[in-house]
């Protein structure tokens, strides 16, 4: 085995790409849809034009590392499809295939339909020269699965590029010599969901591309590894692999998942479409609960002494919790068992859990963060969720609820996001206590207004202070009540992460930043304040339970 392979990279891949010429057997890329979704550090909202010119420098670095008999896929949204697909033809790529891939668990839209698929492009770099092994993918057909028909062929066949319908609650509309290729989505409630990753492909629908379009000891490539989905997969397969990632988090997270598969291991999640979600319409599975001890069991396997808030928080604590639970068959999902174990922990009565380690970061160094992880906070509670507790036991939730607050403030892990949005719940009754007691002096009203579009940052002091913005005039109602210790670099960050802003309050007039408390306050007077004005106001961005009566 060559020295070359399997490594990850800290690094873009157009550079990462230019040393393998020739070399790579198959690249599956799963690049940012600019659609304005918040990765750990790619801006995936760039100008149309922008966003085509970046794709094609990444496509021609593809096919110069791709072997002659070598294949790309591509997943990417609607917006863009047709424009990548002409990119690729239009520098020599061959399209062998136009896949949709149909899942469950679609985005949630409130104004238009939502979506529930993503488009695969499949490319061969010579038409008549490339790698397909058919016998690798056969799954059976509809004549063995719903007519039972002895004549179909026992192998099974390949799988079409139709992906539209769940083929196991509407059998009857199949006909005899189809099938359909159907993989869900991975959602929250998923083993397989690493946690820290909000766009992550399924093991299977993965496997079902490398088997295809690669043999044993190829090479694959991943150009945006992001969670190393496709990289993992590789390994068990038995390929070699390559990856490339701009963010220090993923490439150290999606490491460790590396490490921890083995070549032959299985892949994650049903191979057969009709297994990967089972008819809703026979019957619903019995609730017979939650083990309480196999959650003890899987808890102390992992915690370390770490709090049951950590192990819930950190994303790799809970990854390796959820595995442990697997592995114990504990019944139901991560997300019930992550709220299980929060439950357990809540009601005082299992010692068992108790930490012995304690989590060291107080507001102060949590300042440059913990404003987005409270407008993301209520950004997810606005969406339905019922809870904190429902947002961070679902791994989904709790990778979207991460995606919100990087998008306000990059930078920063996700653990960090999510320790915030608990100390800031858990403080909540205390800072309201704190504005009942505050002196009517202190209830003034703004020491100064500044306009964002025009502002000039040596009028903004370097010292704590409690804030408002607001967004068209002077007179509108403030939309976000916020509290720092350090008034200038929370202007500046805010600045560094308008065009996040403006998809939470879109299409309202300038901003303005209203000025109320500076010099001569501790932390929890300012906090008691801003829970007054919250009460006041009761802004559309701030976590409403910190707001006084």
């Amino acid at each position: 085995m060559t020295k070359w392979t399997d490594k990850l990279y800290l690094q873009e891949c157009n550079n990462g790409l230019k040393k393998y010429k020739n070399k790579i057997d198959l690249i599956f890329a799963d690049p940012p849809y600019n659609i304005g979704f918040s990765y750990d550090v790619y801006d995936d909202n760039k100008e149309c034009s922008e966003y085509l010119n970046w794709s094609e420098q990444w496509i021609k670095s593809s096919i110069n590392a791709l072997k002659p008999t070598g294949a790309l896929w591509i997943a990417i949204g609607d917006e863009y499809v047709a424009e990548l697909k002409m990119i690729a033809q239009k520098n020599g790529l061959h399209l062998r295939n136009w896949v949709i891939w149909y899942y469950t668990f679609g985005v949630h839209c409130n104004k238009k339909f939502g979506r529930s698929h993503t488009h695969l492009l499949y490319f061969v770099k010579d038409p008549n020269k490339f790698t397909f092994n058919d016998d690798d993918i056969r799954v059976p057909s509809a004549r063995q699965l719903i007519y039972n028909d002895k004549r179909a062929n026992s192998s099974g066949k390949v799988p079409d590029n139709t992906w539209i319908l769940r083929p196991q609650d509407a059998s009857e509309t199949f006909n005899h010599d189809q099938d359909t290729w159907y993989f869900a989505r991975i959602a929250g409630t998923f083993k397989e969901r690493a946690g820290f990753h909000g766009c992550q492909m399924p093991e299977q629908l993965l496997g079902r591309i490398i088997r295809s379009c690669s043999n044993p000891d190829d090479v694959v490539l991943d150009p945006f590894s992001g969670s190393g989905s496709t990289l993992c997969v590789a390994k068990k397969l038995g390929r070699r692999w390559l990856g490339f990632d701009i963010s220090p988090e993923y490439i150290q997270l999606a490491q460790a998942r590396i490490d921890s598969v083995r070549s032959g291991d299985p892949l994650e999640g049903p191979e057969d479409p009709l297994k990967s979600a089972p008819s809703v319409a026979v019957k619903k599975r019995k609730n017979e609960g939650i083990n309480n001890e196999l959650i003890i069991k899987a808890f102390k396997k992992v915690s370390k002494g770490n709090s049951v808030d950590k192990i819930i928080a950190d994303p790799v604590l809970n990854a390796s919790f959820v595995d442990e639970c697997s592995l114990l068959k504990v019944r139901g999902r991560p997300s019930e068992w992550n709220l299980t174990l929060m439950g357990m922990r809540k009601t005082g009565h299992f010692p068992e859990i108790k930490a012995t380690k304690r989590v060291q970061m107080p507001f102060q160094k949590m300042d440059p963060f913990e404003y987005a992880s409270e407008i993301a906070l209520r950004r997810m509670l606005d969406m339905g969720y019922p809870s904190l507790d429902h947002i961070l036991c679902d791994p989904y939730a709790a990778s979207r609820f991460d995606s919100y607050a990087r998008s306000l403030a990059p930078g920063f892990r996700s653990f960090d996001y999510r320790w915030a949005a608990l100390r800031i719940r858990k403080e909540a009754r205390a800072w309201k206590n704190s504005s009942e007691q505050l002196p009517k002096n202190k209830l003034r009203k703004k020491i100064n207004s500044f306009d964002l579009a025009e502002i000039s940052l040596k009028k903004i002091p370097d010292s704590p202070a409690v804030y408002a913005l607001k967004r068209g005039s002077d007179t509108s109602l403030p939309v976000y009540i916020g509290e720092t210790w350090n008034l200038l670099d929370r202007v500046e960050r805010t600045l560094s992460t308008m065009s996040a802003l403006n998809q939470f309050v879109p299409n309202s007039g300038d901003w303005v930043l209203e000025h109320y408390e500076s010099r001569n306050s501790d932390h929890i007077e300012r906090r008691g304040l801003q829970s007054y004005l919250i009460g006041q106001t009761r802004p559309k961005m701030n976590f409403l339970e910190l707001a006084a009566l």
